[in-house]
């Protein structure tokens, strides 16, 4: 069984891994035996996060990547396949939130800037690093996604639909991917306990209360229970599994 989930000496990129949800992806990966490549937009930073799991006892290398700048994104291709000639498991966490307020009161820039932060540049990342894995036959590649992408928001909207239409780009990335043995999915993680949603979601113990209420679990989710997915799709206990839409939400959408 251990086997299933082991991932000794592959190589596993995550975006957005110096703190958060991507950070605990990061450690769980490593913890399985992969070489990470940990990323923010910060050098310095994702470096320092890197040599936090190296005393941990994983082999972790910082990269920065800003996935809003595609100048950048394929400079980050280039360095990661220059470094380690392979990219087992890519991790695309790295996202932009959008400005709260109503649909009507969005303007172009806002939407381009979300568009490119939680789009754009992982597509663009995506079409860097398959051509590798698919010359190996091998590899796996999961998108971070939202419930918030099934539905429409009132109060992030347009976040609201650049997940929709991550978990579209996903499934046309599966379908191509999947006749050479790559699979490719989204998880869709409801509430999680992050700085990321810190003010917007449970920073306030009265909000938290409330959210959790709403949760069949009553609970949010902890950054460790999307890491624990993530594991197991990038790890062969997962390689069947590929053009799905995975919720994580405690039963919030059941």
């Amino acid at each position: 069984m251990s086997k299933l989930f082991d991932l000794s000496g592959r190589v596993a990129v995550i975006t957005g891994s110096t703190k958060g949800m991507g950070l605990e992806m990061a450690r769980a990966l490593g913890q399985q035996g992969a070489r990470v490549v940990v990323s923010g937009r910060d050098s310095a930073v994702s470096e320092r996060v890197a040599a936090t799991l190296k005393a941990e006892g994983i082999d972790a290398t910082g990269i920065a990547c800003d996935i809003a700048d595609l100048v950048s994104v394929r400079a980050f291709a280039d360095k990661v396949l220059a470094t380690f000639g392979r990219v087992d498991a890519l991790l695309l966490n790295a996202a932009a939130s959008g400005v709260v307020g109503p649909m009507l009161e969005q303007g172009e820039k806002e939407f381009d800037d979300v568009m490119a932060g939680n789009v754009r540049g992982n597509f663009v990342l995506v079409n860097a690093l398959a051509p590798q894995m698919i010359e190996r036959r091998d590899g796996s590649i999961v998108f971070m996604s939202s419930i918030a992408g099934r539905r429409g928001s009132a109060f992030l909207p347009l976040y609201s639909v650049s997940k929709g239409a991550i978990d579209a780009v996903m499934r046309n990335f599966a379908l191509t991917l999947a006749p050479h043995n790559i699979n490719v999915n989204s998880i869709n993680p409801g509430p999680v306990r992050t700085d990321f949603s810190r003010d917007a979601l449970w920073g306030d113990p009265e909000r938290e209360k409330a959210l959790s209420g709403a949760i069949p679990m009553r609970r949010i989710a902890e950054a460790s229970d999307v890491a624990g997915l993530a594991v197991l799709l990038a790890s062969p206990a997962g390689r069947y599994i590929t053009g799905q839409v995975i919720g994580l939400d405690g039963g919030a959408t059941a």
